[in-house]
């Protein structure tokens, strides 16, 4: 068995994590069917638009299965979580958890505006609500925050 391993994305990765966020939900989870949410689900799975946030120098971090992209998280403004994905063949096998815990351990406080399908999972890191859920562009999202407790000691 192969085991999992976490590096930095590189430019040329793109294809395979747009293929890994596209695999990661069913889109009526994310927008709801919705065309003006398809649509922004669409741009954020564009391989350039990928491209972008990969060069940004924002954090990001990726999981490869045998040379597959199977979990990518990227983080906006420092310590807002914009995007953490893990291929649904992949799901239940911590890889979300390892990507965020990877890139929280330096973090005082993470926001994320999470799907509906994505709540549990936050709730089981320890984020807690943060404010009222909410549509943008088509797309719903809960507000959340996660406090890094390990801070305090």
């Amino acid at each position: 068995m192969n085991t999992i391993i976490y590096r930095q994305p590189q430019s040329g990765d793109e294809n395979q994590i747009s293929d890994c966020l596209r695999s990661s939900v069913d889109l009526r989870e994310i927008a709801d069917r919705m065309p003006a949410g398809v649509a922004v689900w669409n741009q954020i799975c564009d391989p350039l638009e990928l491209r972008d946030r990969i060069l940004s120098g924002e954090k990001t971090l990726v999981a490869i299965w045998n040379d597959l992209v199977v979990g990518f998280i990227i983080f906006r403004s420092g310590n807002h979580l914009l995007l953490l994905f893990v291929r649904r063949e992949f799901a239940g096998q911590k890889i979300g958890s390892e990507l965020f815990t990877r890139c929280a351990n330096n973090l005082d406080e993470i926001t994320v505006n999470s799907s509906d399908a994505a709540v549990g999972f936050y709730q089981k890191l320890g984020f807690i609500q943060s404010g009222y859920r909410f549509c943008k562009q088509g797309i719903w999202a809960t507000p959340m925050k996660w406090l890094n407790n390990a801070a305090e000691l």
